[in-house]
């Protein structure tokens, strides 16, 4: 992971290609206002040379080659029972990267079938209660005879307008009621779906509950199980990446921030050699995706013509927008205005200078194209405001690498498959059951822990389930009570009817007997609720009481084989939560993990790594040592990361895990494997910023301009001899600085011959 490399926006016309900047004041000025000129001294003369260019803007933002990463994971929440991969390894398609623990899959799977029974169970429940309500509803809207008049078989106005208003009130709670039933199916039909599909998911790990590699290629990373087993649906497990396939990544540059798609010209300097480049295209998935997750993937580039790539090498991309091509330009510094009239003043041939009348087109924020009036290499006055220089040497530019350090002061062997054992209450150690160097096997006793914590969550867990018996036989003793009383034709079936009745309203048989049926439904409705929170009460007390004594004493076994490390408890013992016990590991490897830290002794980036391909380099004894990158650890920024993913199942956002280090850090392996002796190397030496065959340039020689209207548009140039001038050329930098040194991305190339101060 290099750093945020986006230059800051520096607006330039393409001049040969031109470059646009501001050279100096171009106000506005009329014939008698022209300043009085010295007679001409020899290269000290404010002119600059007609020329066909570009007008247009130009920006350019750093790009680096990375390895083409296949992430690898889980579809549903699992435990991972051990990874068989480190960083560093090759591997297959279809090989065997890692395992979850079926026992636990199988556990999920049971409690997705038994949410399954549950929502189609009460849904068929609840469609039964709504329907007994629309018809309870149906049969009060009935008109209502006012037994006064019941005789003559008239109904009065009165009783008329309440009779129909009776009936609207209930025709909209009708009508409302219904359209709750259609979408009541439709979350009905979407949960079902949901859960369906998790059952696919955790059925499918109970059958085969390996993760297979995607794609061929190196390891660079594997999620770390020193924290923990659990690993999140879609969270990495392991990266596999293509060592041949390269793509420039413009770190730091998010598609939902990237504003150059509709930039003309596109390429990227590779070894001093121009290719066309074009944004990788993301899909309308992944683009909805990444906005619903705020989780967006950084703009790669590519080229058709595949230039040879060095991983971890970073390279300037470049995107031109164009108003006129081919055009002759001169800089807008040059121009002078008299109403309408444009007009410039050009050297001729005894030295003196003379007006010349123009015809200007397409202009920029620097630069105006002619399209009448100048012709190719004629030397034209600017109004420059800065001293032209008279004593110099010639400095001609070179193309040449360019490099800033970053180092890892921290680093040892990396152990395979490392686990640390860490409490889950606090307590005393009772007894550690192992010691270093022993081999352990799955189900292994490791150590014994007596905390208060484990008899009261067992003693928690039982008062959930009584706590919800007595709850579910109170509701069942009310509908009881209810369904009773409106048998017996008791008051409280005025209560359970939802609608406010008249005082003097009779039930008559189909109300009563549709109030009851009402009543029966919610008590079953409340038995199936009670019944699927019983059985995860349950569940939850068979798992805390697994392994507790039920005095608080827990004892804790190996979730899978291994060798015992590092034990760092003993009888006797008080540990805090979280605390760690012991560490369970595999066979040391050739790795070196490298951390990145604070240094006395070097200049350190904490918010850099080497990347993956990346050569690196340590001092043991006098003598260099090289090696490569050959994955990362993950840390702060590198965890966030989110990766693009499409299978089978769709589009997701994976991401990694934080390593728990602290810092950042990766792997790397040494061409002759790591030395016996470790202790006489310095740090690891890598590559903060690192770039090949370009424009590294004396910063002596590189000026600074300030626009007097703003001071924050700040720009750059340097004196360049153009045959018997010297002349204002603008350049665009890259923010880096190497000692005396910068680095140089527009406006001056190899050959060009510049004023270095005597």
């Amino acid at each position: 992971m290099k750093i945020r490399n986006i230059l800051s926006i520096k607006k330039l016309a393409v001049l040969g290609i031109c470059v646009s900047f501001v050279a100096g004041g171009c106000g506005k000025m009329t014939e008698s206002s022209i300043p009085e000129l010295e007679e001409p001294i020899a290269l000290n003369e404010a002119y600059r040379p007609v020329e066909y260019g570009t007008i247009g803007s130009i920006q350019v933002l750093m790009a680096t080659a990375v390895l083409r990463d296949y992430c690898n994971y889980y579809s549903a929440n699992v435990n991972i029972s051990q990874i068989y991969v480190e960083p560093g390894d090759t591997v297959n398609v279809g090989d065997v990267l890692a395992v979850c623990d079926v026992d636990e899959a199988k556990k999920q799977l049971q409690e997705c079938k038994d949410a399954l029974a549950h929502e189609n169970e009460t849904y068929e429940i609840s469609a039964q209660i709504s329907d007994t309500q629309i018809k309870l509803w149906e049969s009060q809207a009935a008109p209502n005879i006012d037994e006064r008049v019941a005789d003559t078989g008239e109904f009065s106005t009165e009783q008329t307008e309440k009779n129909e208003s009776t009936d609207e009130d209930y025709n909209k709670q009708i009508a409302t009621e219904q359209e709750n039933q259609r979408y009541d199916k439709q979350l009905h039909e979407y949960r079902v779906q949901k859960i369906n599909e998790q059952i696919a998911l955790y059925q499918q790990l109970v059958d085969d509950g390996t993760l297979k590699a995607a794609h061929s290629g190196l390891v660079t990373y594997t999620k770390k199980l020193t924290d923990g087993r659990s690993a999140a649906a879609y969270e990495n497990i392991v990266i596999v990446s293509d060592t041949d396939d390269l793509v420039l990544d413009i770190k730091g540059t998010a598609i939902n921030e990237y504003k150059y798609s509709d930039y003309d010209k596109k390429y990227v300097i590779v070894d001093g050699e121009k290719y066309d480049v074009t944004e990788s295209q993301y899909t309308s998935e992944v683009l909805v995706l990444s906005k619903i997750n705020n989780r967006y993937p950084d703009v790669c580039v590519e080229s058709r013509e595949k230039p040879f790539l060095t991983a971890g090498q970073m390279y300037p991309v470049y995107f031109e927008k164009t108003k006129a091509n081919q055009a002759l330009v001169v800089g807008k510094d040059s121009i002078y205005k008299d109403g309408d009239t444009r007009y410039v003043y050009v050297k001729n041939d005894e030295g003196g200078r003379e007006k010349r009348i123009i015809t200007t087109g397409e202009s920029d924020e620097n630069y105006t194209q002619v399209t009448e009036g100048l012709k190719e290499g004629e030397l034209v006055y600017y109004n420059s405001t800065d001293q032209v220089p008279t004593k110099y040497s010639k400095y001609t530019v070179t193309r040449s690498d360019f490099d800033i350090a970053n180092y890892g002061v921290r680093y040892s062997r990396s152990d395979a498959g490392t686990i640390t054992e860490t409490c889950d209450y606090e307590g005393q150690i009772v007894s550690v059951n192992v010691k270093q160097d022993d081999t352990v096997e799955k189900g292994m006793l490791l150590y014994v822990m007596d905390t208060g914590e484990g008899k009261a969550a067992i003693t928690e867990a039982k008062n959930a389930i009584d706590s919800e018996n007595e709850s579910y036989a109170q509701k069942i003793a009310d509908y009881d009570k209810q369904i009773k009383d409106l048998s017996e034709g008791g008051s409280s079936a005025e209560e359970n009817n939802r609608q406010d009745e008249k005082p003097d309203t009779a039930y008559d048989e189909q109300q009563l007997k549709l109030n009851l049926q009402l009543l029966n439904l919610q008590k079953k409705l409340a038995c199936a609720d009670h019944t699927y929170q019983l059985s995860r009460l349950q569940s939850a007390y068979d798992s805390i009481s697994a392994g507790n004594d039920g005095k608080g004493n827990i004892s804790v076994y190996a979730k899978n084989d291994g060798k015992v490390s590092k034990v760092s408890v003993k009888a006797g013992d008080n540990v805090e939560e979280g605390s760690d016990i012991l560490q369970i590991t595999g066979n040391s490897t050739d790795v070196l993990l490298v951390q990145v830290k604070d240094s006395n002794s070097y200049k350190v980036y904490k918010d850099n790594i080497a990347d993956v391909g990346e050569r690196v380099s340590l001092e043991l004894d006098g003598t260099t040592i090289y090696g490569s990158c050959i994955g990362f650890a993950g840390y702060g920024r590198e965890a966030q990361k989110g990766y693009i993913n499409q299978d089978d199942k769709g589009v997701h956002i994976t991401g990694n895990t934080d390593s728990g280090y602290g810092n950042a850090a990766f792997y790397i392996k040494l061409d002759n494997g790591i030395p016996d002796d470790l202790t006489g190397t310095s740090a690891v030496k890598f590559s903060y910023v690192s770039f090949k065959k370009v424009v590294v340039v004396p910063t002596s020689i590189i000026h600074k301009q300030i626009n007097p209207m703003d001071k924050d548009d700040i720009s750059y140039y340097v004196w360049k001899i153009d045959g018997d001038s010297v002349v204002k050329q603008p350049v665009i930098l890259s923010d880096y600085t190497s000692g005396s040194n910068t680095l140089v991305l527009y406006g001056i190339d190899e050959g060009d011959e510049i004023c270095l101060a005597s």
